[in-house]
């Protein structure tokens, strides 16, 4: 069976190439570039040139998700996005998905265009479930550890951090399927540092070659993260830029169909002679 994610407005055959993510973060407060294109112009411009850099996705992000982020209400994360996203899909052919878990923006979101569902919630919800199937839409399953984890430290594993991600992608695989979503529209993230500390999250990166989706797509969003800043030969971009790159490159040996990234360029040129060398 030929692998491939499919969503609303197309699909991406998977094994041939490394796809980039790009990210477009229209917040005031991400980890990494809260706030650089928090204006509506500049994300629109932020988001034309990712895709000239290369990226084959471009995911918009309304709500920040780090760990201990205040989070804003519904309304503000629809004034926010609907400020960005029917110019970015006016302007850009390429799939869009936007990282959020309220059913309200899933469903204002396929509306006004994107392609795929970035949910970070840990949880199967119903209600995004039938907005997936209706539109047709693409769906990332992402591990977030138990409901009630507020940090990166709180977590236990008693089976290893490996094998309850697993347990997670066999539960939200089964669940969908019950639901009548097929694997090809799902993509499947391990969710670093997401309620996993350092240790958790280098224990899960080694451990990646053991992680079965069946069918469906693996993502990993791993891009200077608190655990690839401790692994840097410095505080300085480059340093951090340079390790965000080896856990990516091992991460796409490891079986990740799809990176989510900052840094466009530099994860294009790495990826197409990564995909040259070692992909069949």
């Amino acid at each position: 069976m030929c692998r491939k994610f499919s969503f609303a407005g197309g699909e991406l055959p998977l094994g041939k190439k490394t796809y980039l993510m790009g990210i477009l973060n229209v917040t005031p407060d991400s980890f990494y570039d809260g706030g650089r294109y928090f204006d509506p112009s500049a994300a629109i411009e932020r988001a034309l040139r990712l895709a000239e850099e290369g990226a084959d996705i471009i995911d918009i992000g309304a709500l920040s998700t780090r760990p201990n982020a205040d989070r804003a209400d519904e309304a503000e994360e629809l004034q926010r996005l609907s400020a960005v996203l029917p110019a970015v899909r006016n302007a850009l052919s390429l799939p869009i998905s936007v990282d959020t878990y309220r059913p309200a923006v899933v469903r204002y979101a396929l509306d006004s265009g994107a392609d795929i569902v970035n949910d970070v919630s840990g949880v199967f919800n119903p209600e995004t479930a039938a907005l997936v199937k209706s539109y047709g839409a693409g769906w990332v399953l992402m591990h977030a550890g138990p409901e009630n984890a507020k940090t990166e430290t709180e977590v236990a594993y008693p089976l290893g951090v490996v094998n309850h991600v697993q347990l997670f992608f066999d539960e939200m695989a089964e669940k969908a399927a019950a639901f009548g979503i097929p694997e090809e529209k799902l993509c499947m993230d391990p969710g670093f540092g997401f309620a996993k500390n350092i240790s958790q999250n280098q224990t899960l990166l080694r451990g990646m070659p053991q992680l079965d989706t069946g069918h469906s797509a693996l993502l990993c969003a791993l891009s200077r993260k608190r655990f690839i800043r401790a692994a840097a030969c410095g505080e300085t971009d480059e340093a951090v830029l340079a390790a965000t790159l080896t856990a990516d490159l091992f991460a796409a040996y490891s079986g990740a169909d799809i990176l989510r990234i900052h840094d466009v360029a530099a994860h294009r040129n790495m990826t197409a002679a990564f995909d040259c060398l070692l992909r069949e």
